[in-house]
């Protein structure tokens, strides 16, 4: 886990120093921020990957493009390769450097060649805009709020309500949601003012245009015709054969990893198909309860 935060629109460094002050417990490791006239980026870091060399924000070659990410890009290797075969280079081993390169390529449409749980922000020097994108089922947290021209971003709430001439009032239709559902459905957040990226959205930033989130994913639940055939052994093997790919792929790390066990099935295979490919025994952690930091059950 980390946390990212910052400014389109306004070079103000010291206010996002104020806001990644806020974030520090979700990256202890480290923390950075870049700032030219328009745009100020920040990051803390909880290092995963390149533990020494990975400190972000991170540039492309020339400087004119910044990103910082929360989360981990789990194609970073295949997208490496495809960027040096087009003349990219790269100075560090962390994920996070693809991003300002991919985006140099393919512009608003770089996230589409990214696979991973992500919150990322973008900035184009050249054409003073910036980027903000969510990974397509939104297990990364990004909020934003717009004073004017600016636009602030931070992982959490609590570092916007740093922002100077920030309004404190309750989202009543917010409020009514949350006693409804115990959650507050995005984009909507607890605080007018301050929205919720959805999950599988980008937004363009750009100095006197209307923000509008865009899509740029969804799920599709059309009848796979081939795999209606199949017989249940089949669908098995299918299902294992992708289940171990999406395992391999989030164990990635320079550092060790572990797994937390919630006694369901679901941890447990995770758990159990880890550990096949592992040289190593794979740690697992369990949360429990003291017998009276619970209510007592009735007879």
């Amino acid at each position: 886990m980390c946390g990212i935060a910052g400014i389109f629109g306004s070079g103000d460094r010291d206010l996002v120093e104020i806001m990644l002050n806020q974030l520090v417990h979700r990256g202890p490791d480290d923390g950075f921020i870049v700032h030219e006239d328009n745009f100020a980026m920040g990051a803390r870091r909880l290092s995963i990957l390149d533990l020494e060399g990975g400190r972000q924000p991170l540039s492309n070659q020339s400087g004119s493009v910044w990103a910082s990410q929360n989360g981990e890009l789990y194609n970073y290797q295949a997208n490496l390769e495809l960027l040096r075969k087009r003349h990219h280079q790269f100075v560090t081993r962390c994920d996070t450097e693809i991003l300002p390169h991919l985006y140099e390529e393919f512009g608003e449409d770089f996230v589409a060649h990214i696979d991973g749980m992500f919150a990322v922000a973008i900035w184009d020097t050249a054409k003073n805009l910036g980027v903000l994108a969510r990974d397509r089922l939104g297990k990364k947290p990004l909020y934003y709020t717009q004073i004017g021209d600016v636009l602030y971003y931070a992982s959490e709430i609590k570092s916007l309500l740093q922002v100077p001439g920030f309004k404190r009032s309750v989202n009543l239709e917010a409020l009514h949601h949350y006693l409804s559902f115990k959650h507050v459905p995005s984009p909507q957040t607890i605080f007018d003012g301050i929205h919720c990226l959805p999950p599988a959205h980008y937004l363009v930033y750009k100095r006197g245009q209307t923000l509008k989130p865009v899509r740029y994913w969804d799920l599709s639940f059309k009848t796979d015709q081939e795999l209606a055939q199949l017989d249940e052994s089949a669908l098995v093997d299918i299902f294992l054969d992708k289940f171990r790919q999406g395992i391999a792929k989030r164990v990635i790390a320079d550092v060790p990893i572990g797994f937390f066990l919630s006694g369901g099935l679901d941890s447990s295979l995770a758990t159990a198909v880890a550990a096949e490919s592992s040289s190593d025994p794979i740690k697992t952690f369990t949360l429990t309860y003291k017998g009276d930091s619970s209510t007592a059950g009735k007879d």
